[in-house]
């Protein structure tokens, strides 16, 4: 009878255990079609896959975060803020799911929790140069004026010399971790111009110019550094 009931045990572990890996295969069936939707632009085919990716596999980064992303893309923001929560909680260390959720508040216009995110990604990962750039971008952005009582906020100071401030800061240390990033690069020359600092945006524009040149992808901005530069220098 002793043996009887070991190989019961046995069975119906080695059952659960496949049942286990079942479900991580169709978990991962249906993030590759997710994806495969995605670059398709079929984003709303894309999230009902992801959705069922993230359901089979409750400890999967990935479907959360692309699910949040396609979301976004629909402006389902309820639902895009939601998958960055249920990302955080399967890792709370990673940068990645707080630097999409405060892209996703910046596209909302709420400027003051997106700024207290990518500070709180930046925390994670001092070198993020995505959580970097993003903060150094909207760091600069106009406030919202204040809803009644609120006030301005936090990180919200009436001296726009001070968002400038941060912004180069943070634009600064990206240059520095990587000098041929072009994004980082262009943000910054954008800043000294919008401070009312055009000669210190030239070497970026030029800068942005030289990684630019000839790649199609990043026409538009070359044309606008090119255009800045004439502007200048005349």
């Amino acid at each position: 009878m002793a043996l009887i009931r070991v190989g019961l045990l046995l069975a119906i572990g080695f059952g659960v255990t496949s049942c286990g890996q079942g479900d991580q295969e169709l978990a991962a069936e249906h993030l590759e079609k997710g994806k495969a939707l995605i670059a398709e632009g079929r984003y709303e085919a894309a999230a009902k896959e992801l959705e069922k990716a993230a359901e089979l596999d409750i400890d999967a980064l990935e479907p959360r975060m692309l699910l949040g992303n396609a979301y976004r893309t629909l402006k389902q923001y309820d639902k895009a803020f939601a998958a960055y929560r249920a990302a955080k909680k399967v890792d709370r260390y990673i940068a990645a799911p707080h630097i999409e959720s405060a892209i996703t508040r910046i596209e909302v216009g709420e400027i003051d929790p997106a700024i207290e995110e990518l500070n709180h990604a930046i925390e994670l990962d001092p070198t993020n140069i995505r959580a970097l750039v993003n903060l150094g971008r909207v760091s600069r952005k106009p406030r919202p004026p204040p809803k009644g009582d609120e006030g301005l906020g936090r990180f919200v100071n009436p001296d726009p010399e001070a968002g400038f401030e941060r912004a180069e800061l943070n634009l600064t240390a990206a240059i520095e971790i990587a000098p041929d990033h072009i994004v980082a690069n262009y943000e910054l020359a954008k800043t000294y111009e919008e401070w009312g600092k055009p000669d210190q945006a030239v070497p970026f524009w030029k800068k942005v110019q030289e990684l630019g040149g000839g790649k199609p992808e990043h026409a538009v901005i070359t044309a606008e550094a090119s255009l800045a530069l004439d502007r200048i220098t005349r």
